[in-house]
């Protein structure tokens, strides 16, 4: 009920973060405020959906459409209207992760000096650190001899980006941030369009986030922030945590409000959560509570090595399911990284029990799904010459190496697109025959399919057509041995022709550009990983916040995993926020277990539980013996009612 001024709100673990959103948003428009003059920010599309369904349900009637988006979709949305301010065209495309590789191999293929061990994908995550702390490479201070090959690399990077009118995934809220700095007009037009904003999760703001919010907030200040420092995990990719501890500072006059019930888990393990987070020092005080009563207590038990760890837990969890009939779907295992999910796996598939990992490869990474986006990508943007030299491979037509090298070089000393160089290729000096055509045809292909796409109609009937015409059905059937995977290839085809199916039902005015926009957005932001479709979920602390279960079996707490021996200790308080999010994801019951040795490259090595453990008040703990036997008379009935379990399932088939 708080509308104007700044506003935060520290909400804990299970205190209902998104509803806090939601119920604003539709307070302030009963209020009165128009509604397209409230925007909601968070971080993943999922979020950004269920919000926007709730708050339809609680307005309906009243034609309000309030701006609910993600961070990316807002600046993409800007963008596309306005970026011509800062010398872009509005039909550039956006590259994700393997295409931005793509072109970091590129570039380093022409620096013939540079060390060959240096890998494209390495460059990745420096790229994106600089773009988001401002803060270009400088290889004389460093004196590292990647940092070295950065600073020659990055400035070829944004000007291959440039000419080809393509943005990357940091650029979309760099470039808006750029916008509105040069352009005050411009901002001033968003200012006055904005009066509301409300950001969520706003612990894991990183720079660039922050200062667009703080220009778009202007001084009206009407700015409601949500969101928990406990639970600031992702330090490693530039979340800041000091954007909320010090937004009472740098919003002087903030009203703050601290939500401390939490809805989701049992006094026993809101008590274990609030004793390890207690520890740090960088936090905004908040003890959470509950009145669903204290529940069991937190299990610790100490397992011999990791395959018996993996036993323990599958054992467990087969108990669990049988003894209180509970479905699979309502346990996950929680580790420190994917890589360690094998033993749970091994141990579940012995035991059959159904399980999904989280986590596994992109729908859009599939080689397919690449190669008929690059085509769709040309066709959208024919500057885009990287998509140009995948979908003129993809299945090859008749130009080899040499003859893109001479198409290369012909648009290179023309100032010219590749496609424009594709559209006059009969003219080029040394260019065979037979590369000339293929070259002009391809022209031709991406021309006429840029007219029919721009028409906006049965665009899934029209990415059919383009499949059958440059025949990848058949490229797919001779480039894999088997039928059974040649099919599935065929089938991700058909996914992504329903994709757009889709995407145009659901549009008013649908384009290429739009769905191509969806696309990227739907893979570059990394949502938050849902349960798996079946089965226990194994899963790693940083997919797990959000999520919650009945049952968690927390594994693998030992000094060098959890906290990870990376983080020494100045990054121990982002360790500690680690485990207390995987802590809090569980609503009924919390095991955790760890090793007395483990095996490390090769060697088996002892094993030190971690100082996390320590800080778990006793009170809560209940410290499993693996030699504790059942009494007689529990076991009797455990039997029995195993025994009745498996009839009722034979029964029902």
């Amino acid at each position: 009920m708080h509308t104007d001024g700044p506003l935060l709100i520290l909400a804990g673990a299970g205190s209902g973060k998104t509803r806090v959103i939601t119920m604003r948003t539709a307070y302030l428009i009963h209020t009165g405020v128009r509604a397209g003059s409230v925007l909601a920010v968070t971080f993943t599309n999922k979020a950004a959906r269920e919000m926007k369904q709730r708050v339809k349900s609680m307005v309906s009637g009243r034609n309000a459409t309030p701006v609910i988006s993600t961070f990316h979709s807002l600046c993409l949305r800007i963008l596309r209207r306005e970026i011509e301010h800062i010398g872009y065209r509005k039909d550039f495309t956006i590259y994700n992760t393997s295409e931005q590789v793509s072109l970091l191999r590129s570039i380093l293929s022409d620096i013939k000096f540079y060390d060959k061990s240096f890998k494209a994908e390495s460059f990745l995550e420096r790229i994106s650190r600089i773009k988001n702390d401002f803060a270009p490479p400088d290889a004389a201070v460093s004196g590292d001899p990647i940092e070295e090959a950065l600073a020659m690399i990055y400035p070829r990077y944004l000007e291959a980006l440039k000419s080809m009118n393509v943005l990357d995934f940091d650029d979309l809220l760099l470039l808006t941030l750029r916008l509105f700095r040069e352009h005050p007009d411009v901002l001033e037009r968003y200012r006055e369009r904005f009066r509301y904003l409300m950001v969520d999760e706003y612990q894991d703001t990183n720079r660039v986030q922050y200062d667009f919010i703080k220009l778009l907030a202007g001084e009206r200040r009407n700015l409601c922030v949500v969101g928990d420092d406990d639970q600031s995990i992702y330090g490693w990719r530039g979340a800041d945590i000091s954007n909320i501890l010090n937004f009472e500072k740098d919003f002087p006059g903030t009203v703050t409000v601290r939500l401390e019930q939490n809805y989701r888990s049992v006094g026993h393990i809101l008590k274990a959560a609030n004793g390890v987070i207690g520890n740090n020092s960088r936090r905004m005080e908040k003890s959470l509570w509950t009145d669903r009563g204290d529940g069991p207590r937190v299990n610790i038990f100490k397992a011999i090595d990791t395959e018996d760890e993996a036993d323990w837990i599958v054992n467990k969890i087969s108990m669990i399911m049988c003894d209180k009939d509970m479905p699979a779907e309502n346990i996950a295992v929680i580790y420190r990284a994917n890589i360690f999910s094998r033993p749970f796996e091994e141990a579940l598939r012995r035991q059959r029990i159904p399980y999904s990992v989280v986590g596994g490869t992109s729908y859009f990474e599939r080689k397919e799904i690449k190669d008929l986006t690059a085509w769709l990508k040309i066709i959208a943007n024919p500057t885009d010459d990287q998509s140009l030299l995948r979908a003129a491979s993809a299945p090859k037509r008749g130009i080899g190496q040499a003859a893109l090298v001479l198409l290369l070089d012909h648009a290179r000393d023309g100032s010219t697109g590749l496609l424009e160089a594709f559209g006059k290729a009969a003219g080029i000096e040394g260019l065979s025959q037979k590369a000339a055509t293929s070259a002009e045809s391809i022209f031709e292909l991406i021309s006429r399919y840029r007219d029919i796409f721009m028409k906006g109609r049965e665009m899934g009937n029209t990415l059919k057509a383009l499949i059958d015409e440059i025949d990848y059905r058949d490229y797919i059937i001779k480039l894999y041995k088997t039928p059974e995977t040649a099919f599935r290839k065929i089938e991700n085809l058909n996914g992504l022709v329903d994709s757009i199916t889709h995407y145009e039902s659901g549009e008013d005015s649908p384009s290429l550009h739009g769905f191509l926009e969806t696309m990227a957005l739907t893979d570059l932001i990394k949502e938050k990983q849902e349960k798996g479709g079946r089965g226990v979920t194994l899963i790693s602390f940083h997919s797990s916040k959000g999520l919650e279960f009945p049952v968690v079996f927390i594994a693998g707490t030992e000094e060098d995993i959890l906290p990870h021996r990376k983080s020494a200790d100045k990054g121990i308080e982002e360790e500690r926020r680690l485990f207390y999010v995987g802590i809090t994801r569980a609503m009924d019951e919390l095991y955790i277990t760890y090793t007395e040795q483990r095996l490390k490259y090769g060697k088996k090595t002892r094993s030190v539980p971690s100082r996390f453990l320590e800080e778990i008040p006793e009170e809560v703990v209940s410290r499993i013996d693996r030699f504790e036997e059942l009494d007689p008379e529990e076991e009797k009935a455990y039997v029995k009612k195993l025994y009745a379990n498996l009839m009722a399932k034979l029964e029902d088939g």
